[in-house]
C-alpha cells in the first residue's frame, strides 16, 4: 500500500505541475515575464510555509547545524538551478528541446542510485525510463532531430537542468530519512528564494513588477505550482525509490497538454495522444516492478523467518 500510494503522491505533483503551466499561460504570461513567474513561485510559497510553522508548530523548523549546506544544496541546485536553466534551455532553443533533455533526468538518477549501490537495476525501469523520455518527447512535439538544431548554449543549460532536477530527487531522497517532509519542503523553498533575490533583488522587482491586481493570480500560482506539488512530491519520495519517483513525474507534460487542451482549446495531435500513451505504459511498468520486487521481498522474509 506505501507503493502506490507513493506513485499516486507523485501524480499528485506531476497534476499541479502541469495544470500551473496552463493556468500561467492563460493569466500570466502576457503580463509577467518567466523569471518573476519562477522566483514569485518560490518566493510566496516559502514566506507561506515558514509564517505558518513559525507560528504553529516551530519545532518543525529545527535542523542540525551540519545539515544546513544539504538544504541549501537542494533549494539552491534542486529547485532554484533546475527552474532556472530550465527557462534559459528555453529561451536559447525550444520547449521541445528543453523537455527532452530536462526528462533525461530518470536515466541519471537511475545510474547513479545504482552506482552508489541505493537501488537496483532492473529490467523494468530501464524500459520505464527510456520509455517515458520517449513519451515525453512525443508529447511536446519534439523529435530527436531537435538537438541537432538547438544552438550550444541551449543543449548545456538543458543538460544542466536534467543534472539539477536528477541531484534535486537524489538529495531530497536522502534528506527525508532525517527530517519530516514540512521540514525540507520549508527550507528547500527558502533557500531557493534567497537564490532568486540575489539574482533578480526585490527592489528591481518594484520597480518594473507587474500591476497590483496580478499579484494574487501570482499568489495563487506559487500555492498551485511550487507549494502544493512539492510537498506531494516530498511525501511520494518517502514510499518508492527515486528512480521510480522521478519516471512517474514524467507524467507532468501529458497533464500539462491535457489540460491546455481543455482550458485553451488547444488541440491533441496524433504524436500527443502516443506520447500520453507511452508515459502512461512506463509509470505501469515501474509500478508493477516496484510491486513484483516487494512481493520477492516479502516471501524471502517469509522464508527466512519459517527457517528460523
Amino acid at each position: 500500500m506505501k507503493d502506490l500510494r507513493g506513485f499516486f503522491l507523485i501524480l499528485a505533483a506531476a497534476f499541479f505541475w502541469g495544470l500551473s503551466a496552463t493556468f500561467a499561460k492563460l493569466a500570466l504570461t502576457d503580463r509577467v515575464g518567466i523569471v518573476l513567474i519562477a522566483q514569485t513561485r518560490v518566493t510566496f510559497s516559502f514566506l507561506i510555509i515558514m509564517t505558518y510553522f513559525l507560528l504553529a508548530k516551530p519545532s518543525v523548523l529545527k535542523i542540525r547545524v551540519s545539515d544546513l549546506w544539504r538544504f541549501a544544496f537542494v533549494g539552491v541546485v534542486g529547485v532554484a538551478g533546475s527552474n532556472f536553466m530550465y527557462y534559459t534551455a528555453i529561451k536559447e532553443g525550444t520547449v521541445a528541446t528543453a523537455i527532452l533533455l530536462q526528462y533525461t533526468a530518470p536515466i541519471m538518477v537511475m545510474g547513479f542510485a545504482v552506482a552508489t549501490r541505493e537501488e537496483r537495476l532492473t529490467t523494468g525501469k530501464v524500459i520505464g525510463a527510456f520509455l517515458s523520455l520517449a513519451g515525453c518527447v512525443l508529447v511536446v512535439g519534439g523529435s530527436g532531430l531537435a538537438l541537432l538544431e538547438v544552438a550550444p548554449p541551449g543543449f548545456v543549460s538543458g543538460v544542466a537542468s536534467a543534472i539539477c532536477f536528477a541531484l534535486f530527487t537524489v538529495s531530497t531522497k536522502r534528506l527525508l530519512h532525517r527530517y519530516t517532509v514540512w521540514t525540507v519542503t520549508t527550507y528547500a523553498l527558502g533557500f531557493a528564494s534567497a537564490f532568486w533575490i540575489v539574482l533578480n533583488p526585490p527592489w528591481t522587482v518594484l520597480l518594473s513588477g507587474p500591476p497590483a491586481a496580478t499579484w494574487g493570480a501570482l499568489i495563487a500560482l506559487a500555492v498551485a505550482s511550487v507549494l502544493v506539488p512539492y510537498t506531494l512530491y516530498f511525501s511520494g519520495l518517502q514510499f518508492i525509490e527515486s528512480s521510480r519517483a522521478i519516471i512517474a513525474s514524467t507524467s507532468e507534460p501529458v497533464f500539462a497538454i491535457g489540460s491546455a487542451a481543455l482550458l485553451l482549446g488547444e488541440h491533441l495531435q496524433a504524436g500527443q495522444a502516443l506520447g500520453t500513451v507511452c508515459v502512461i505504459a512506463a509509470i505501469i511498468i515501474v509500478k508493477l516492478n516496484g510491486s513484483a520486487k516487494a512481493m520477492q521481498e516479502n516471501h524471502s522474509i517469509a522464508g527466512n523467518t519459517d527457517a528460523a
